[in-house]
């Protein structure tokens, strides 16, 4: 899985900015974080990971979560993102189907299916992680995801199309096919999320 990060390589830029001339207190008195719009929480590797909804490119963490429905499919993409020793660690989700109707809440996720019928399509669910050492992609320390592990669960608590938001729990391993990385996410969960529509036809 590929996270794109357009709106992270700005943020960094941002902090690292304003660290020079003042430090990351002035970040935080200025753009204090906010878990309104949603947060995400979980353990990434034994160490904390959090991010909250903040809308300012100028927070210490943020969260993406973008809807794409096209050709009676959907493809939810969730993740938070978290300065982390210097660079950024990423962590979420993809959610994909034929239909909204299919997001049952309280029933676990395990399986990310590709359909080869129908090119481009998804149905079921990955994890992913991604850390970056500094705000440049070629910077990249790995991109890990779910499909190439043994372990992905995710179970949605809360799920409303009419105000696009979801609640849900999840926990996953992931890999990194080209180096190796291995990565144990727990106790995840993700509260409020609220995504917004991109692209395609609203289905």
């Amino acid at each position: 899985m590929k996270f794109h990060f357009y709106r992270f390589i700005v943020v960094l830029f941002i902090l690292g900015a304003l660290h020079i001339v003042s430090g990351c207190d002035l970040v935080q008195d200025i753009f204090p974080e906010s878990d309104k719009n949603g947060k995400i929480e979980c353990v990434v590797n034994g160490e904390d990971f959090e991010a909250a909804g903040n809308q300012s490119l100028a927070a210490m963490d943020f969260i993406i979560a973008e809807m794409k429905r096209e050709n009676g499919t959907f493809l939810l993409t969730v993740f938070g993102v978290s300065q982390y020793q210097g660079g950024a660690r990423a962590v979420g989700f993809k959610l994909a189907g034929k239909s909204l109707d299919v997001v049952q809440t309280n029933e676990p996720m395990e399986e990310w299916i590709y359909n080869e019928e129908i090119v481009g399509y998804f149905e079921g669910v990955m994890g992913g992680v991604e850390e970056r050492s500094s705000k440049n992609e070629a910077d990249t320390v790995f991109k890990a995801s779910s499909n190439h592990a043994n372990l992905m669960n995710l179970t949605v608590t809360s799920f409303d199309t009419l105000n696009q938001t979801i609640s849900g729990t999840f926990q996953f391993d992931a890999e990194d096919q080209y180096n190796g990385t291995f990565i144990e996410v727990r106790n995840g969960e993700f509260s409020n999320i609220k995504w917004k529509e991109i692209g395609g036809t609203t289905n």
